[in-house]
């Protein structure tokens, strides 16, 4: 059980670091918008006027991950949490 502990930290970490990347892109973009400009007096629709890297979506698969690699180590302390529960409950029956 503490491997799957472990293996939750270590996601949450991956999914830090890929959020981390993937904000350092946005803050720092290439030159260029992801869609050609648009000439008409329109406003912008879709992705126009975003760079590559906002549009692109690395932050929100990021966010998704670091969310889901959270419930996921959550759900594994809580199992960690029963497991032990249920150890001391053989312990004090004399089990």
């Amino acid at each position: 059980m503490q491997i799957a502990l472990t293996a939750s930290l270590q996601g949450m970490q991956r999914a830090s670091d890929r959020l981390a990347e993937a904000a350092a892109v946005i803050a720092n973009p290439a030159q260029g918008a992801a869609r050609a400009a648009d000439p008409s007096p329109a406003p912008p629709a879709g992705d126009a006027g975003l760079t590559a890297a906002q549009a692109s979506g690395e932050v929100e698969r990021a966010l998704a991950d670091s969310i889901l690699a959270r419930r996921a180590y959550e759900a594994n302390a809580k199992a960690l949490e029963a497991n032990a529960r249920l150890q001391r409950e053989a312990i004090s029956r004399g089990a």
